[in-house]
């Protein structure tokens, strides 16, 4: 899509109109000639609602409305996912030319931060909303020709800047979303880190890549532990943006397990295709220095991301093992398919290593958290004042977190007969939970931390609002939010 900002609407072949459900009464301003002569009912202004009225001659624009539900419920994220729809909408009615008005958000008067911040989420919500994944497919989906898009209001730096930053947000998400989307075959650990790496280059970040002996040399012991049973050998990635060392230094954590079978405890579900998407954690923390990093944001910021493929073979960590972490703290593998925490174990320690003041990990790490909060809600354990940040941080892209907590009664069930601790529960229930007692044994008591769980939002099984089918590149806008907004 190509977005422009105009004035005129002349020339259009359809014009698009958010409403809400209140403003299709009798009071709505029926400035349009076709609204003159529709009936318009508040139906039409449900949210995620297309409606459309077709011109009655040739050269007469069409008219598009597009639900946003009702005003008091409006927050920015509703005019993303409106942009979306809008977005499919359009292509699948093949135009080519469509002008968006604002109106009837002016007129409601809802306060999101003015017609620049309309512009935003609507660049973004539309572009998110068309994105498709479809490079391994004989014949592509045959998207329409570009469409040009022409928002209307006045042309000025802060709505050219508000383009800018929607197409920026997008972007990096659709790259969160094409590295979690990748099938297997085509992205082992070393082909996250060379992808990485290319993504990166010419700019101010600076990656590293530890492989081989250096993993053990630095004392990536659970990391050599998950990824041995594989023939595609473990990597941990290191990105340093460090343009305003003023700042605390913050460390972004992501699993990045580029296959999980479950290693020796193999998983046990009929498909289990969807493991290619157990690195989502890794996509989103790379996603959201991505963005940090293009829109030149001063920030002290350290992303680490532990990858490995989790496989069984002769050479695959075993049930009972005792692992011997860099900070002194033993643990038996009760479980291989708990294999996430082992890793982001070791990244948590190094993060103190390097001097970090704040630590966010994120990962797709149990499935107990579905249970509880479904799938368009991630779990957030840790430091409440960091936690309410990040959640505020996440609203506006309808990035939605939950806080559950961290019960220290718990502990007991992590023990072990020969190692100070379990990677897995002996009770019954609160698999979160306990996954967030294992981690938060390797947070330093100088860091404040907190922990998403992120395996439900971390993918969709249909387009609808932003979201396209398959991974959704959740955490890339709230992460960047959040270090942006210090």
């Amino acid at each position: 899509m190509h977005f422009e900002i105009s004035h005129a609407s002349d020339g259009n072949q359809t014009v698009i109109v958010p409403v809400f459900a209140e403003s299709l009464g009798a009071d709505w301003p029926q400035s349009r000639e076709v609204l003159r002569t529709a009936s318009l009912l508040p139906y039409m202004g449900a949210r995620h609602a297309i409606t459309w009225f077709y011109g009655a001659h040739s050269g007469q624009a069409d008219l598009m409305l597009v639900g946003l539900g009702e005003v008091d419920k409006f927050n920015p994220a509703v005019l993303r996912e409106a942009a979306g729809n809008a977005g499919r909408a359009l292509h699948k009615e093949k135009r080519d030319c469509a002008a968006v008005s604002f109106e009837a958000l002016v007129a409601a008067g809802v306060s999101t931060g003015g017609m620049s911040a309309y512009m935003e989420a609507w660049v973004e919500g539309s572009l998110l909303g068309t994105y498709v994944f479809d490079k391994y497919k004989s014949t592509p989906a045959q998207q329409h020709a570009e469409i040009k898009v022409r928002l209307l209001g006045d042309l000025t730096a802060e709505g050219l800047e508000a383009i800018r930053l929607g197409q920026l947000r997008a972007e990096s998400t659709m790259w969160a979303r094409d590295l979690t989307n990748e099938p297997p075959n085509y992205l082992r650990p070393r082909d996250l880190a060379q992808r990485t790496a290319e993504r990166f280059a010419g700019t101010k970040a600076t990656v590293s890549v530890y492989e081989g002996e250096e993993i053990a040399r630095r004392g990536f012991t659970g990391l050599a532990a998950v990824g041995k049973g594989s023939i595609h050998p473990p990597v941990f990635i290191e990105l340093r943006y460090c343009t305003d060392e003023t700042k605390p230094l913050i460390a972004l954590i992501g699993k990045g397990i580029t296959f999980d079978t479950g290693g020796i405890s193999l998983k046990r579900d009929n498909d289990i295709s969807d493991m290619r998407m157990d690195m989502a954690g890794a996509a989103g923390v790379l996603g959201a220095l991505d963005m940090v990093v293009r829109a030149e944001y001063p920030a002290n910021l350290v992303v680490l991301v532990p990858s490995a493929e989790n496989n069984p073979s002769d050479r695959s960590m075993l049930p009972g093992e005792v692992i011997r972490y860099a900070n002194g703290l033993t643990v038996q593998v009760g479980n291989t398919d708990s294999e996430g925490r082992l890793i982001l174990a070791d990244a948590l320690v190094y993060a103190h290593q390097l001097g970090a003041e704040k630590v966010i990990d994120m990962a797709t790490l149990t499935y107990s958290v579905v249970g509880a909060l479904g799938t368009a809600v991630a779990g957030a354990f840790g430091e409440n004042e960091l936690v309410q940040a990040l959640k505020a941080a996440g609203e506006p892209y309808g990035e939605k977190i939950w806080q559950l907590p961290i019960i220290d009664e718990y502990e007991g069930y992590l023990s072990s007969d020969y190692a100070d601790t379990s990677n897995i529960s002996s009770g019954n229930g609160g698999g979160a939970i306990m996954a967030a007692l294992f981690l938060r044994k390797f947070v330093h008591p100088t860091l404040t931390w907190a922990h998403l769980d992120m395996n439900g939002p971390k993918d969709c099984s249909s387009a609808k609002g932003q979201l396209a089918v398959g991974a959704t590149g959740w955490g890339t806008r709230l992460l960047a939010a959040y270090v942006m907004s210090l």
